[in-house]
C-alpha cells in the first residue's frame, strides 16, 4: 500500500459530538442522503467563498458559522427538491461527517453539489478559441446542432461581440473563458459538471456541460464572472497571449534537459550535440540576461546494471544542479559511452525518463524542456529491465502533469527496421503536446549526420534565441517606459493643492444592472502603455527555429502556457452555465477535459485495487486458472462486499471498484474486465493489460509520494485532504 498520512483528526472526533436523546441517552444517527444510484457514496456539497450557515432555513435565524473559506465539504442530510433548485431559493442541511453530526442549513446560492468528484479543466488554448458558458442550455443545443457553416457564423458573431465590450444585456453568453492559459495547480479553479449530455456537433461526439464555475477565496472571489454586468472580468479575460507584462517576460527562465542513450552505438551523436552546444554559447554572446537565464542538464541511460556486467548504469545525472551553457559544455566533454554491448537492441529508456521528469531540480517557475535521443525502444512496462515500471502513457501524464515539454529525436536505423515501428510509438506519445495530437517527435536517418546536425542545430537554437528574442522585448520595452516616464511633465509639490480633483473611478459609480460592461476604459498614460509588452510569439518561434515547424509548435506551446501561469490569469467563477467541451468552430479540438479531484486516501484505495488486480492476473496467468478465482482468493479482503465478488461476472459488477470511479465518462477496460474476455486474449494481450496497469501502480506511487500538483483547498487542512486533478488518461 501506499504510505498513509495523517488521519483527519474532526472525523475520530466526530461521535463525541452527538447529542443525547432525552428519551434514550442516546441519538439516532442521522443518514447522509446518497448519490443518484448509489447504495454508498453521499451527497456532499462543497462552500463558496465567504459564505455562511444557519440554524434555521431562515437568514434572519442564528448564524452557526460564518465567513467559511471555499471548497470545504459537507455531508447533505436535506437536499433541495427540483423546484426549489430550478428556482434557486433551496436550502440544504449539511453537516461535518457523515456519522450524524448535522450542523445547520446553507442557501443553494452558497453552495455546489459535488457529484462523484468530476470537475472539468480547460485545455491548453492553443489553436482553439476561448470556451463560451451559455446561459441556456436550448440555445447552446440549437447553435451546437447547426450546421458547419451556420454553427461557424454565429459563433464568430459571437466572439466578435465579446471582443467589442459592449454586451448586450440579452446576450446569450453568460461569461467566457479567459485567452491566457489558466494554470489549475497556481490559480485553482473548479468547474464541477452538474449535469450533461452527449451531442453530435458536425462529425464529433461531444457532451454539454452544465458546470459551476468557482474559484478560491479572495478579492472578487464572489464577484460574478457574468461579462453581461462585469466589466472588470470581461476585460481581464480579454488579455490576449502576447499581452504580457514588462515584469513577467524579464522573469522567463529555460531548462532545457537532455535525455540520451549512452551506449556504444551514440557517441558520434554526444559528440555532435556538444558542437551543437558550443553553437549556442557562441550565438548567446553578449545576450547576458539570456545568458542566465538558460540552464542545462542531462541524464544518462543505458540497461540493466545488475545484469549485464560492465554496463556502468542504468540511469545517471551528469548534472544534480543545472549548469550554465559553459559549464554544461565541460560536462559534456566528460561523458563516454559505455564499451560493452546490451543484450538486446531495446534500453531503459523509460527509466531515462522517469528519473530526469521526476528527479531533475528544476529551477523555480522555469519553462520546461526535455530533449530526448535515442536510436532503440525502451523495454515495455513488465519487462524486468524496465526498471521504471513505466510505459509511454504514463509517463506522457506524469510530464504533462509537471508541465515538462518533451521533443524526441529518433535516429533511425536502416539496419534495425524492425525495431523503429515501436519506438516511433514510444517517443511519439512521449513528445506528444499535452492533450492535443500534435507531437514533436523528430525522427532522423542515423547514416545521415548532416540530417542529425540540422534538427538538433535547429532545437537547440531555436530554444536559446527564443530566449533572446524575449529578453531582448523586455529590455527595449523598458528604455520606452524609462522615455515615456522621463518626458512626462513633472508637477510642483506647491501646485499639487490647486489641481482639479481625479475623477471617480468605475467603481465609485453607482450603475444600473447592466451597465458595468459598457464603460468606458481609463485613459492610460504612454509609461502604464509602456509596461505592456506585445510579444508575437508566432513569429519569434518561426525566426528562432530556422523554419522548423515542430520547434516553433512546441516553444510556442510552451510559452502559452507559461505566460498564463506567471500572469495568474483568472477563471470564472460564482456562475453556473452550460458549455460544451469541443471547439465551436472546430469540433475535432478539445477544450475542456474531464478530471477527477482524487484525494490521497482515496489513491490510496485505487492503488490497493489495482495492485490486487494485477496480482490475481499474474496468478492466472502462472497457474492457467480462471481469473475471477484467482481474483477471489486475492482481493476478498479489498472489495466493499466480498459476496458480489464471489458472484461477479465482471470486475464493474464485483464491488471491488470504488464507488468514486463508477458512472464515469470514459471507457475502461478495467471495468469490462471478465473471466470470458480475460481467457479470450493471447499471452501478449493479456501482458499489455497487465502492464497498463502496472505502469498506472508506478505512477500513483509516484503522485502520492511528491508534493507536487497536490492543492490544499483550505488553509490548516490535512495533508490527507490534499486533492489532486487526476487526468481520465491515467485512469485504469
Amino acid at each position: 500500500m501506499l504510505k498513509k498520512g495523517h488521519i483527519f483528526l474532526p472525523l475520530l472526533l466526530a461521535a463525541a459530538l452527538i447529542a443525547a436523546s432525552p428519551l434514550t441517552g442516546f441519538t439516532e444517527n442521522r443518514i447522509p442522503v446518497k448519490l443518484a444510484g448509489k447504495k454508498v457514496l453521499p451527497l456532499q456539497v462543497l462552500t463558496k467563498p465567504y459564505s455562511t450557515i444557519y440554524a434555521e432555513q431562515d437568514e434572519k435565524s442564528a448564524v452557526v458559522r460564518d465567513n467559511l473559506p471555499a471548497f470545504q465539504p459537507f455531508y447533505v442530510y436535506t437536499a433541495p427538491t427540483p423546484g426549489e433548485r430550478e428556482m434557486e431559493s433551496g436550502w440544504y442541511e449539511v453537516g461535518s461527517d457523515n456519522r450524524g453530526t448535522v450542523v445547520g442549513w446553507m442557501k443553494q446560492d452558497d453552495v455546489f453539489e459535488w457529484k462523484q468528484t468530476l470537475c472539468l479543466a480547460y485545455t491548453l488554448p492553443l489553436g482553439r478559441k476561448p470556451v463560451l458558458m451559455f446561459d441556456s442550455l436550448g440555445y447552446l443545443k440549437e447553435l451546437a446542432g447547426k450546421d458547419k457553416e451556420a454553427r461557424i457564423a454565429q459563433t464568430e458573431s459571437l466572439y466578435k461581440t465579446i471582443d467589442s465590450r459592449t454586451i448586450p444585456l440579452n446576450f446569450p453568453v453568460k461569461s467566457v473563458e479567459p485567452k491566457k492559459a489558466v494554470d489549475i495547480s497556481k490559480e485553482f479553479y473548479l468547474l464541477p459538471i452538474l449535469d450533461y449530455q452527449s451531442i453530435e456537433i458536425g462529425p464529433m461526439e461531444g457532451r454539454l456541460v452544465q458546470l459551476a464555475a468557482v474559484t478560491s477565496a479572495g478579492a472578487g472571489a464572489r464577484e460574478k464572472s457574468d461579462i453581461r454586468t462585469n466589466s472588470n472580468y470581461l476585460a481581464n479575460a480579454g488579455r490576449r497571449v502576447n499581452e504580457v507584462s514588462k515584469k513577467t517576460l524579464q522573469q522567463v527562465n529555460f531548462d532545457v534537459v537532455w535525455v540520451v542513450d549512452t551506449t556504444v552505438s551514440m557517441q558520434p551523436y554526444i559528440d555532435q550535440a556538444l558542437a551543437i552546444i558550443k553553437q549556442v554559447s557562441e550565438n548567446l554572446g553578449s545576450e547576458e540576461l539570456a545568458k542566465q537565464s538558460l540552464h542545462f542538464g542531462l541524464w544518462g541511460y543505458r540497461d540493466s546494471e545488475s545484469d549485464i556486467r560492465g554496463i556502468g548504469y542504468t540511469t545517471h545525472n551528469y548534472t544534480p544542479q543545472l549548469q550554465g551553457v559553459d559549464d554544461f559544455i565541460n560536462t559534456l566533454l566528460n561523458v563516454k559511452v559505455t564499451q560493452v554491448d546490451s543484450v538486446d537492441y531495446a534500453e531503459d529508456l523509460f527509466s531515462g525518463v522517469n528519473e530526469g521528469i521526476t528527479h531533475t531540480p528544476w529551477t523555480p517557475d522555469a519553462v520546461r524542456f526535455m530533449i530526448i535521443l535515442a536510436d532503440a525502444p525502451s523495454h515495455k512496462a513488465g519487462h524486468k529491465w524496465n526498471l521504471s515500471g513505466h510505459e509511454e502513457n504514463s509517463l506522457h501524464g506524469l510530464a504533462r502533469d509537471r508541465k515538462v515539454n518533451i521533443t524526441a529525436i529518433h535516429l533511425k536505423n536502416p539496419r534495425a527496421t524492425k525495431f523503429s515501428p515501436l519506438a516511433e510509438q514510444q517517443l511519439s506519445v512521449l513528445a506528444t503536446k499535452g492533450n492535443s495530437d500534435e507531437t514533436a517527435y523528430m525522427p532522423v536517418d542515423s547514416t545521415d549526420m548532416k540530417a542529425f546536425s540540422q534538427v538538433t542545430s535547429e532545437l537547440a537554437n531555436g530554444l536559446s534565441q527564443s530566449l533572446i528574442s524575449f529578453k531582448q522585448a523586455a529590455a527595449n520595452n523598458q528604455k520606452v517606459a524609462a522615455a515615456a516616464s522621463s518626458t512626462a511633465a513633472p508637477i510642483e509639490e506647491d501646485k499639487m493643492a490647486a489641481l482639479d480633483p481625479l475623477p471617480p473611478s468605475p467603481a465609485d459609480i453607482p450603475v444600473e444592472s447592466g451597465e458595468m460592461a459598457n464603460l468606458d476604459p481609463l485613459p492610460v498614460t504612454p509609461a502604464e502603455a509602456a509596461e505592456n509588452v506585445n510579444v508575437d510569439l508566432d513569429e519569434i518561434t518561426a525566426k528562432s527555429s530556422g523554419g522548423n515547424k515542430t520547434v516553433a509548435g512546441m516553444v510556442k506551446a510552451a510559452m502559452v502556457e507559461w505566460l498564463g501561469s506567471s500572469e495568474q490569469a483568472k477563471a470564472p467563477r460564482d456562475v453556473v452555465a452550460w458549455a460544451v467541451d469541443k471547439d465551436l468552430e472546430d469540433p475535432g479540438i478539445t477544450s475542456m477535459e474531464v478530471r477527477l479531484l482524487i484525494n490521497k486516501q482515496q489513491l490510496d484505495t485505487l492503488y490497493t485495487v489495482l495492485k490486487s488486480v494485477l496480482a490475481a492476473g499474474r496468478r492466472g496467468q502462472i497457474g492457467g486458472g480462471d481469473f475471477f478465482n484467482a481474483l477471489q482468493a486475492t482481493a476478498a479482503t479489498t472489495a466493499r462486499d466480498p459476496e458480489l465478488l464471489k458472484k461477479a461476472s465482471s470486475i464493474a459488477s464485483s464491488g471491488l471498484i470504488p464507488e468514486f470511479l463508477e458512472g464515469l465518462p470514459y471507457h475502461s477496460r478495467l471495468m469490462d474486465m471478465s473471466s470470458e474476455l480475460w481467457s479470450s486474449w493471447s499471452v501478449d494481450e493479456q501482458d499489455e493489460f497487465l502492464n497498463n496497469l502496472e505502469a498506472l501502480i508506478e505512477a500513483y506511487k509516484i503522485i502520492h509520494d511528491s508534493p507536487e500538483g497536490w492543492i490544499q483547498l483550505n488553509p490548516g487542512d490535512d495533508t490527507d485532504q490534499n486533492v489532486y486533478p487526476l487526468a481520465l488518461e491515467m485512469l485504469p
